[in-house]
């Protein structure tokens, strides 16, 4: 039974949520390890110039400018989902986001102000200074901000297609256990199969072919998922190459090539190859 249409909704959600955390702590480890060689070097270059800037100012700009853009990461979110790469049009998206980049960086950059001037006096002793040529400045924090906007912005939407990815693929399972069948996405349409017209499946690249003895379907998807498929839907399937599963009620004739591999003939004509690391999941008695 197909879910009602806003608990899909509530689904689709919970899972853009699940994605986003997910994508936040990756984006704060990266930041992290950003901020961490920018501090390391710049105490190199203090030490080189023998100057007396204190490396410590060095090291709370980097944090309050860190921290700040980190608070930035659930307003992007909620921007992409506004205005998405590869769901709506390129003449949406790319405006949005560029008026969208000049408010989030306007809002980082005031943010680490505000913790600059609290923070510096009570650490140093003295009043912070942001600029005396505000336009210069935030042409320079500008250009640094929007190029971390783009990759979050890249960063949420990839998460989400992963999570997506994830629940179509829990979801054919599923179907699977309860139809019997598999779902193959081939050329952005769903083709469901009776697991037990699969004659064999075939790795390519990033594809499967599958063959049925009417056709042969060229799926999005890895071999394994499709195994597992065949296993949850209860077909005879069995993995006999890192490149190959055959439905072994189609099997006509094995043969040994030598060291421990096999020639395996299927009922359509096909030859398929049998490796010695999967020959213990034939029956060969």
């Amino acid at each position: 039974m197909t879910k009602p249409a806003n608990t899909q909704l509530t689904d689709a959600r919970r899972g853009d949520a699940r994605a986003d955390r997910t994508t936040f702590l990756w984006t704060a480890a990266f930041i992290f390890a950003g901020m961490t060689v920018t501090i390391l070097s710049a105490a190199t270059e203090l030490q080189r110039a023998n100057s007396a800037f204190p490396v410590g100012k060095v090291v709370l700009y980097e944090i309050t400018g860190f921290l700040s853009f980190l608070a930035m990461f659930p307003l992007i979110a909620w921007l992409v989902t506004r205005s998405t790469p590869g769901q709506h049009s390129w003449r949406q998206v790319i405006p949005v986001h560029l008026a969208a980049s000049l408010g989030v960086v306007i809002l980082h950059v005031s943010l680490f102000v505000l913790l600059r001037k609290a923070l510096v006096p009570v650490f140093f002793g003295e009043p912070y200074f942001f600029t005396d040529n505000l336009a210069r400045d935030f042409i320079y924090e500008y250009r640094k901000s929007v190029l971390a906007y783009g990759i979050v912005l890249f960063a949420i939407t990839f998460g989400r297609e992963l999570e997506q990815k994830r629940r179509e693929l829990a979801a054919a399972r599923e179907d699977a256990k309860k139809s019997h069948r598999l779902t193959l996405k081939c050329g952005g349409r769903s083709i469901f199969v009776d697991a037990s017209d699969v004659i064999w499946a075939k790795s390519a690249s990033n594809y499967v072919e599958v063959k049925t003895p009417g056709a042969e379907h060229l799926a999005r998807a890895t071999l394994a998922s499709i195994e597992r498929q065949l296993g949850d839907a209860g077909a005879n399937a069995v993995r006999v190459h890192r490149s190959w599963i055959v439905n072994a009620d189609y099997i006509s004739r094995i043969e040994p090539t030598g060291e421990g591999d096999l020639k395996i003939e299927m009922k359509d004509g096909a030859t398929v190859p049998g490796s010695r690391r999967y020959r213990g999941n034939l029956n060969l008695s």
